[in-house]
């Protein structure tokens, strides 16, 4: 009895209020995620490689580069339920080797993805917001990097750690390293045209006026309404920097002693007619893995855009 009268007290104002109070942005952003097929296919997509990375030693039916195919006359033989991709020219198992070879492409793909971010957000939120000589100094230093012959100074740069190092130690890393320093200069000028816009907004002026220190106007209100930017810069980034190793190794300049589709790729190219078998799948993993990126960055957008919640 107690409780109806409490209730009955309260007007449908206070009750709504109180109902909606629990919702966060967060959970909208996941509700409106969870409606975009296309968004929850390139999660799978990943999810699937990720796990493929995560436990490879307990799905590859055979061990890295095992060659025992070779002796038992398997070299190069078709797809068939002993061997789903079929073997290579040293009868090593394709399945396998594209099963290890997920490790490699997400190491490089979130390892360059991390280096280019940190630089492109710290360069666009304080170019961006300061302006002036800061903006001045720090767009001519972007356009630098921007105008640089990047994949002609990796594969430069990596053909010299070759000769000072034949056994490729670091290889990878050093990859990874190379992508991350010098593609950040276009998702920052991307990240400070957004602050730019972003800035102007009353309540920035708001947060000045009551005299807020520039690092919490920075990271407690540019930084989130330019997320659902870095957001999608990010997966963008990871997809670019997966199609980049997987080029490097095509060519010959990636670490010989890590197993990456790109390399599986450099050795299919001698028999593409008698083997097809050999370059189709690490093509097609390749293919599916930057197309999941994508499609989980496009869904992130939408989802957390605050242009476009509810």
């Amino acid at each position: 009895m107690d409780r109806k009268s409490s209730m009955g007290s309260k007007s449908p104002g206070q009750i709504v209020k109180k109902r909606s109070k629990g919702v966060s942005q967060w959970s909208i952003a996941w509700r409106r995620f969870k409606k975009n097929k296309a968004a929850l296919g390139g999660l799978f997509i990943i999810g699937v490689v990720v796990f493929m990375a995560a436990f490879d030693s307990l799905i590859a039916p055979f061990p890295p580069n095992d060659i025992s195919g070779f002796y038992k006359g398997e070299a190069r033989v078709p797809p068939s339920w002993d061997h789903l991709f079929g073997t290579d020219n040293l009868g090593r198992d394709v399945f396998s080797q594209v099963v290890y070879g997920a490790k490699a492409a997400l190491y490089v793909g979130f390892g360059a993805a991390a280096i280019v971010m940190s630089i492109a957000i710290l360069v666009g939120l304080v170019s961006g917001y300061y302006g002036g000589r800061i903006d001045n100094v720090l767009m001519r230093t972007t356009e630098i990097f921007l105008v640089m012959p990047f994949l002609l100074i990796l594969l430069v740069f990596l053909r010299v750690i070759i000769v000072l190092a034949p056994s490729g130690v670091g290889g990878l890393s050093m990859v990874t390293l190379m992508i991350g320093a010098f593609s950040w200069s276009a998702n920052a000028r991307i990240i400070r045209g957004e602050v730019l816009r972003v800035k102007e907004y009353e309540y920035i002026e708001a947060e000045r006026s009551l005299g807020a220190s520039g690092r919490r106007i920075l990271f407690r209100h540019l930084l989130p309404n330019v997320l659902h930017i870095i957001i999608v810069l990010t997966t963008l980034q990871i997809a670019t920097a997966i199609l980049v190793e997987a080029a490097v190794s095509f060519l010959g300049f990636g670490d010989p002693n890590t197993i990456t589709w790109g390399q599986q790729l450099q050795n299919a190219q001698e028999a593409v007619k008698e083997a097809w078998w050999e370059g189709i799948f690490p093509g097609l993993f390749i293919t599916l893995l930057v197309l999941g990126f994508s499609l989980l960055g496009n869904g992130l957008r939408d989802a957390l855009d605050p242009r476009l919640r509810e």
